[in-house]
Protein backbone atom coordinates (compact mmCIF):
# COMPACT_ATOMS: atom_id res chain seq x y z
CA UNK A 1 0.00 0.00 0.00
CA UNK A 2 1.55 3.26 -1.24
CA UNK A 3 0.66 5.64 0.95
CA UNK A 4 2.61 8.70 -0.27
CA UNK A 5 1.22 11.92 -2.48
CA UNK A 6 3.36 12.74 -5.59
CA UNK A 7 4.31 16.08 -3.76
CA UNK A 8 5.91 13.90 -0.74
CA UNK A 9 7.45 12.07 -2.94
CA UNK A 10 9.15 14.42 -4.47
CA UNK A 11 9.95 16.28 -0.98
CA UNK A 12 11.79 12.79 -0.06
CA UNK A 13 13.52 12.73 -3.54
CA UNK A 14 14.74 16.42 -2.79
CA UNK A 15 15.85 15.60 0.81
CA UNK A 16 17.62 12.23 -0.60
CA UNK A 17 19.60 14.28 -3.40
CA UNK A 18 20.47 17.00 -0.38
CA UNK A 19 22.13 14.61 1.71
CA UNK A 20 23.76 12.64 -0.97
CA UNK A 21 25.39 16.31 -2.23
CA UNK A 22 26.07 16.72 1.63
CA UNK A 23 27.72 13.50 1.64
CA UNK A 24 30.02 13.75 -1.66
CA UNK A 25 31.04 17.23 -0.12
CA UNK A 26 32.39 15.77 2.79
CA UNK A 27 33.98 13.33 1.16
CA UNK A 28 35.85 15.15 -1.28
CA UNK A 29 36.62 18.06 1.05
CA UNK A 30 38.51 15.52 3.00
CA UNK A 31 41.79 15.48 1.30
CA UNK A 32 44.88 14.99 3.04
CA UNK A 33 43.62 15.26 6.72
CA UNK A 34 40.84 12.19 5.68
CA UNK A 35 43.68 10.36 4.33
CA UNK A 36 45.39 10.36 7.34
CA UNK A 37 42.52 9.87 9.91
CA UNK A 38 41.56 6.43 7.91
CA UNK A 39 45.18 5.45 7.61
CA UNK A 40 45.71 6.12 11.29
CA UNK A 41 42.04 4.40 12.02
CA UNK A 42 43.00 1.07 10.10
CA UNK A 43 46.89 1.02 12.03
CA UNK A 44 44.94 0.81 15.52
CA UNK A 45 42.26 -1.30 14.58
CA UNK A 46 39.36 0.49 15.79
CA UNK A 47 37.45 -2.40 17.86
CA UNK A 48 40.63 -4.46 18.83
CA UNK A 49 38.94 -4.40 22.17
CA UNK A 50 35.34 -5.77 23.65
CA UNK A 51 33.34 -4.59 26.36
CA UNK A 52 31.85 -6.25 28.74
CA UNK A 53 30.74 -6.98 32.31
CA UNK A 54 31.25 -9.51 35.15
CA UNK A 55 30.64 -10.28 38.68
CA UNK A 56 33.88 -10.07 40.56
CA UNK A 57 34.31 -10.83 44.44
CA UNK A 58 33.43 -13.73 46.64
CA UNK A 59 30.64 -15.45 46.43
CA UNK A 60 29.11 -14.36 49.52
CA UNK A 61 29.49 -10.72 47.93
CA UNK A 62 29.35 -10.43 44.53
CA UNK A 63 29.86 -7.61 42.58
CA UNK A 64 29.21 -5.74 39.24
CA UNK A 65 31.82 -4.80 37.32
CA UNK A 66 32.65 -3.81 33.50
CA UNK A 67 35.51 -5.89 31.51
CA UNK A 68 37.82 -4.47 28.43
CA UNK A 69 39.48 -7.33 26.48
CA UNK A 70 41.90 -7.06 23.88
CA UNK A 71 43.55 -9.85 22.48
CA UNK A 72 45.64 -7.68 20.18
CA UNK A 73 46.42 -4.73 22.45
CA UNK A 74 45.04 -1.62 23.08
CA UNK A 75 47.33 1.61 22.08
CA UNK A 76 48.41 4.51 24.66
CA UNK A 77 45.86 6.89 24.94
CA UNK A 78 42.54 4.79 24.58
CA UNK A 79 39.65 6.35 26.90
CA UNK A 80 36.59 5.35 28.10
CA UNK A 81 33.67 7.30 30.01
CA UNK A 82 31.93 5.37 32.61
CA UNK A 83 27.93 7.17 33.05
CA UNK A 84 25.15 6.34 34.71
CA UNK A 85 21.82 7.64 33.98
CA UNK A 86 20.55 8.90 37.92
CA UNK A 87 23.30 10.59 39.63
CA UNK A 88 23.94 9.51 42.81
CA UNK A 89 24.80 11.32 45.87
CA UNK A 90 28.76 11.48 45.82
CA UNK A 91 30.89 11.33 43.39
CA UNK A 92 31.24 8.09 41.24
CA UNK A 93 34.69 6.05 41.03
CA UNK A 94 35.56 3.26 39.10
CA UNK A 95 38.02 1.18 40.85
CA UNK A 96 40.35 -0.88 38.25
CA UNK A 97 42.09 -4.14 38.82
CA UNK A 98 45.44 -3.35 36.30
CA UNK A 99 47.88 -0.32 36.50
CA UNK A 100 46.98 -0.23 32.57
CA UNK A 101 43.85 1.20 33.66
CA UNK A 102 44.14 3.32 36.61
CA UNK A 103 40.96 3.84 38.96
CA UNK A 104 39.47 6.99 38.52
CA UNK A 105 36.98 9.45 40.31
CA UNK A 106 34.31 11.91 38.76
CA UNK A 107 31.24 13.63 39.23
CA UNK A 108 27.78 11.82 40.35
CA UNK A 109 27.00 11.46 36.24
CA UNK A 110 30.41 9.98 34.88
CA UNK A 111 34.09 9.03 35.74
CA UNK A 112 36.63 9.43 32.68
CA UNK A 113 39.19 6.59 32.37
CA UNK A 114 42.43 6.23 30.13
CA UNK A 115 44.98 4.24 29.66
CA UNK A 116 48.13 5.79 29.55
CA UNK A 117 50.78 3.53 28.20
CA UNK A 118 48.02 1.33 26.53
CA UNK A 119 46.78 -2.54 27.30
CA UNK A 120 49.21 -5.44 26.17
CA UNK A 121 47.99 -8.04 23.83
CA UNK A 122 45.90 -10.65 26.28
CA UNK A 123 45.08 -8.73 28.67
CA UNK A 124 41.83 -8.18 30.93
CA UNK A 125 41.20 -5.13 32.44
CA UNK A 126 38.24 -5.53 35.38
CA UNK A 127 36.61 -1.87 36.33
CA UNK A 128 34.12 -1.86 39.11
CA UNK A 129 32.01 1.18 39.73
CA UNK A 130 31.03 1.81 42.60
CA UNK A 131 28.81 4.80 44.67
CA UNK A 132 26.04 4.72 41.70
CA UNK A 133 21.65 4.12 42.67
CA UNK A 134 20.54 0.94 42.75
CA UNK A 135 16.81 2.17 42.55
CA UNK A 136 13.68 0.75 44.03
CA UNK A 137 11.86 1.57 41.22
CA UNK A 138 13.02 2.31 37.47
CA UNK A 139 16.39 1.48 36.45
CA UNK A 140 19.82 3.16 36.37
CA UNK A 141 21.85 2.27 33.37
CA UNK A 142 25.14 1.96 33.47
CA UNK A 143 27.39 2.67 30.29
CA UNK A 144 30.98 2.15 29.56
CA UNK A 145 31.66 3.61 26.51
CA UNK A 146 34.50 4.71 24.64
CA UNK A 147 37.99 2.04 22.66
CA UNK A 148 36.10 -0.94 21.47
CA UNK A 149 32.30 0.57 21.50
CA UNK A 150 29.96 0.51 24.30
CA UNK A 151 27.89 -1.85 26.77
CA UNK A 152 25.10 -0.90 29.26
CA UNK A 153 23.21 -2.41 31.92
CA UNK A 154 19.91 -1.50 33.44
CA UNK A 155 20.18 -2.02 37.07
CA UNK A 156 17.20 -2.01 39.51
CA UNK A 157 16.97 -4.28 43.10
CA UNK A 158 15.18 -6.34 40.82
CA UNK A 159 17.49 -6.58 38.31
CA UNK A 160 20.37 -6.80 39.91
CA UNK A 161 23.26 -9.35 37.80
CA UNK A 162 25.19 -10.43 40.80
Amino acid sequence: MRTTTRRSGRRFLSVAGTLALSVTALLAGGGAAGAATDSATASVGIQDATLGWTCVGPSYNRKFAFTVNSTTGVPAGSTWRFTVSKAGYQGLQVLSDSAYVPSASGSTVQVNLSAPSGVPAATTVTLQPVYYLVPTSGYNTLTLSGYGGSVSYAMSTGNRPC
